[in-house]
């Protein structure tokens, strides 16, 4: 019997060790119920915000430099149809991409003419990279972005918020793409009290707005203060939630 007994337990006892393991590292596993709000802090903070991307437009100024071949750089406006001409190749339509993008190319398209084509392309001066901020600002007007620009720094550029009548979550963005007008509302308020928020990113010609008062329907406003002054466009318009910019319809 002494035997049987040292046999059943020799073979349970393996299985009881695995059982025990396992459940640790089950409990070791699962996220903490304890702070749901630092586990959301921390999510926040680790997620990444995308800029957009800063491609050539026509107006910008580029420069084409070869390391072995300096004969051949040039510096080149981008023309209102969006090409360059360079030596060797001829015409070749630069708009819309970033300088990385050109670059590549440009190495395909030297290949059969040069033994070691290496290339840079570098963006000397851009053309036309400028945003408008009005509305409840201390000094409105014209706001150069040569870079990445958000909602925020715009407004703090422009002189920051007039804080005895701006209304602080509803800022205005109007973006005008593929002949449509986009509108989006953009809620500061939270940025400027410190709390965790993405940002917004401009892009050229866009219209920074700083409303006095609390926008309820942002289709019909735009209508109402936009309209007036820029050709009726289809509008497309959204607000943001929080962290998230979410569509909420469209205005003609």
């Amino acid at each position: 019997m002494k035997y049987y007994r040292d046999s059943i337990i020799g073979i349970l006892r393996p299985l009881i060790v695995g059982v025990f393991l396992g459940s640790i590292m089950l409990l070791g596993c699962q996220p903490s119920q304890r702070n749901p709000r630092a586990s959301k802090r921390i999510a926040l903070r680790m997620k990444a915000v995308t800029p957009p991307r800063v491609a050539l437009v026509p107006g910008d100024v580029i420069e084409v430099k070869f390391f072995y071949t300096p004969e051949l750089n040039e510096s080149q406006t981008v023309r209102p149809d969006g090409k360059i001409t360079l030596q060797l190749i001829g015409e070749i339509k630069v708009e819309g991409k970033i300088p990385a993008e050109l670059r590549d190319e440009l190495l395909k398209l030297y290949a059969p003419h040069l033994k070691d084509p290496e290339v840079a392309v570098i963006i000397r001066s851009f053309y036309n990279r400028r945003v408008f901020v009005g509305g409840e600002v201390m000094t409105p007007g014209i706001i150069q972005m040569p870079g990445t620009l958000s909602v925020l720094e715009a407004i703090m550029q422009a002189g920051g918020f007039d804080m005895r009548e701006a209304e602080l979550r509803n800022v205005v963005v109007i973006r005008h793409k593929d002949n449509q007008r986009y509108g989006y509302s953009v809620n500061l308020k939270s940025a400027l009290a410190g709390d965790e928020t993405e940002q917004f990113f401009l892009e050229p010609k866009d219209i920074v707005y700083v409303p006095r008062t609390e926008i309820a329907k942002l289709g019909q406003w735009i209508d109402q203060h936009i309209n007036k002054i820029i050709p009726d466009v289809p509008i497309i318009y959204t607000r943001t939630s929080g962290n998230t910019t979410v569509g909420v319809g469209s205005y003609r």
